[in-house]
């Protein structure tokens, strides 16, 4: 059975970075919540006042995108028939692999928690039960080649614009697929796909600009759609029959033969 591997990609998601630690929005946050500022998630809901001193500001702080991409990915068919691995991968390249038996909690709050948790274990909720695991310093095309991949499919708004992705999911070759996902908001890939192999298909799902979760749950469709298509076979052409023979016309009445005169 053909296995995927679902990747969030270039996601939105970091602790607070050390240029903004000292901002009161930070601070007041992290008093009520009882941690230290910098054990805390980024997020653009709590801590946007302090936005104007980070680069590229208007994409980040958003762990709601990868909230909603696991919760799609794990509560999906193929996770319950153990077909499908998600990853999240950050800006800042850490990885997280997630062990399709986990189930997240639905809350958001409590979500956050336990990534910040994650963040400073390393693995939840332990090393001989991990069900969330986080690696650092690991290239998007480093978590790939790793996946040893037969194809790869990437979600882009710059790529061939298609409304028939079940059939271009069916016409994929291999056993290993992976799906790669724009994990931010607004902008573009910051890691070139260029570098990953086998080189990306790339497809665009239509001309406006879908959330994270509205793409992730076309493609889960799409791919269950692709598996239950049939492709209709070409029509036999049918036997070549014998001419049929052209009618005789009938024929005229000879006209009666005149008595000699004796």
């Amino acid at each position: 059975m053909r296995q995927f591997f679902f990747i969030l990609a270039d996601a939105e998601l970091e602790l607070v970075p050390p240029e903004i630690l000292g901002e009161r929005c930070i601070q007041n946050n992290a008093r009520a919540r009882g941690k230290a500022p910098e054990k805390i998630l980024l997020d653009a809901s709590h801590h946007h006042p302090a936005f104007g001193k980070l680069k590229d500001s208007d994409r980040r702080g958003r762990p709601d995108i990868t909230h909603f991409f696991l919760m799609l990915c794990l509560d999906s068919d193929l996770s319950f028939e153990k077909r499908l691995r998600a990853f999240v991968h950050t800006r800042n390249n850490d990885v997280i692999a997630v062990n399709p038996e986990t189930r997240l909690p639905p809350n958001y709050p409590r979500f956050v928690g336990l990534i910040e948790t994650l963040y400073e274990k390393q693995v939840v909720p332990s090393a001989e039960n991990a069900l969330l695991e986080l690696r650092n310093g690991v290239p998007l095309e480093t978590l790939v080649a790793a996946l040893k991949p037969d194809e790869i499919v990437v979600l882009d708004s710059t790529g061939e614009k298609t409304d028939v992705l079940p059939r271009k999911m069916a016409e994929l070759q291999g056993e290993r697929v992976v799906v790669i996902i724009g994990g931010f908001s607004k902008g573009c890939f910051r890691t070139d796909l260029k570098k990953l192999k086998p080189a990306p298909r790339c497809y665009s799902l239509g001309e406006r600009m879908m959330k994270v979760w509205t793409v992730t749950a076309k493609v889960l469709c799409s791919i269950d759609m692709s598996e239950r298509m049939t492709i209709p076979a070409e029509a036999p052409k049918p036997a070549d029959e014998p001419k049929p023979k052209k009618a005789r016309a009938p024929s005229k009445p000879r006209p009666a033969r005149k008595k000699k005169a004796e």
